[in-house]
């Protein structure tokens, strides 16, 4: 068991190229056994550990090996004496935390805990090295740049290409950007004038129907006045005819001024119905010159509205005072009693709630 353990020591340390010349034997060691002993799925364990297997181990560790090439580009005696006194001790304990997982199994006594144990230990040392390798290696960022830039350098035609073709595309946007403004200018005049014509259309709708309605409001005003007389003279000649005679006493009689209060009653409904639609006429006459005029000043009101969400509401506000139903009058159950009788009766019966 001895014999193989050497003969596998011997096979990890070899001497690498890109540490420094200065640099510690024991420590070189323990490097390269961190660069070559373990692999990703060893360190995972699934095998033997199943879903609790170490799954962020891998990417931890090499990590770590990564800042540890970085670091051994440095001499040893730049480093800080923290790095010089704490590398090696960190390097040995990761090593056994490591050398801990991959014999880890999930027939162990107290393996949930154990692997607690490991997964924390391994994390305090990562971040042990995240926190004190990277700001020391100097060269290796160095390099880096370097690197970088002769790639840049290699890949110069590459770049003019693109600034070529970003050119074009940033003139064609440019044309796209001016032939976008010139539809949306042409699209403007075509709304412009699609509104205007509207409106236009509509005022001579409304025009047309208050002319209508003062026309039909005139007819029942000449009907209002000749019913007026008619009914007060057919009245007069219903009263004189059924006149029951003094101290009369005959059912005839009481039938007679019954058929009188009647003949009255309906009368007063013919007075009534011409005095409504008259009033109805005027009143739809007056609603449609009303919205006349707030068609003819709708679109230089919108157009004097600067900010656009306060000429949305403006527009929404004059569409709805334009196209609302108004009451027409016909029908109002408040006041339409058409005898004198229901008149009195509904003022001296209470209302029933």
């Amino acid at each position: 068991m001895e014999a193989s353990e050497e003969s596998h020591e011997t096979q990890v340390i070899q001497p690498d190229p890109d540490f420094a010349p200065d640099w510690p034997e024991d420590v070189r060691m323990l490097c390269a056994r961190l660069f070559d002993q373990y692999d990703a799925a060893e360190i995972r364990n699934r095998d033997n550990l199943g879903a609790s297997s170490f799954d962020d181990a891998p990417g931890r560790v090499a990590e770590v090996a990564q800042m540890v090439r970085d670091l051994s580009l440095e001499r040893w005696g730049d480093l800080s004496l923290d790095i010089k006194g704490g590398l090696n001790g960190q390097l040995q304990e990761l090593m056994n935390t490591l050398d801990a997982m991959v014999v880890l199994t999930s027939n162990d006594d107290g393996f949930v805990q154990q692997r607690e144990n490991l997964n924390n230990r391994q994390a305090e040392l990562y971040d042990w090295f995240r926190n004190n390798l990277p700001p020391a290696a100097i060269l290796a960022r160095v390099r880096r740049d370097q690197d970088g830039t002769a790639n840049l350098g290699a890949d110069t035609e590459k770049v003019e290409q693109l600034r070529s073709d970003t050119a074009g595309l940033d003139v064609a946007v440019e044309a796209l950007k001016k032939e976008l403004s010139s539809q949306q200018e042409a699209v403007k005049q075509a709304r412009a004038s699609a509104g205007q014509s509207a409106s236009e259309e509509l005022s001579a709708v409304y025009s047309d129907r208050a002319n209508d309605c003062e026309h039909v409001a005139k007819r029942w005003l000449i009907a209002l006045g000749i019913a007026v007389p008619a009914v007060a003279g057919i009245a007069l000649l219903t009263f004189l005819a059924l006149r029951p005679d003094k101290g009369a006493e005959d059912a005839h009689d009481f039938a007679g001024l019954g058929f009188g209060l009647f003949v009255l009653g309906l009368l007063a409904f013919i007075v009534r119905i011409c005095a409504q639609n008259f009033r109805v006429n005027r009143h739809l006459a007056a609603v449609a010159r009303s919205k006349l005029s707030s068609i003819s000043t709708f679109q230089r009101l919108v157009a004097s509205v600067a900010d656009d969400e306060l000429r949305s509401a403006v527009t929404l506000t004059l569409a709805q005072s334009i196209f609302a139903v108004e009451e027409t009058g016909l029908v109002d159950g408040s006041g339409d009693h058409v005898t004198l009788v229901e008149r009195v009766v509904a003022t001296s019966v209470p209302a029933v709630k």
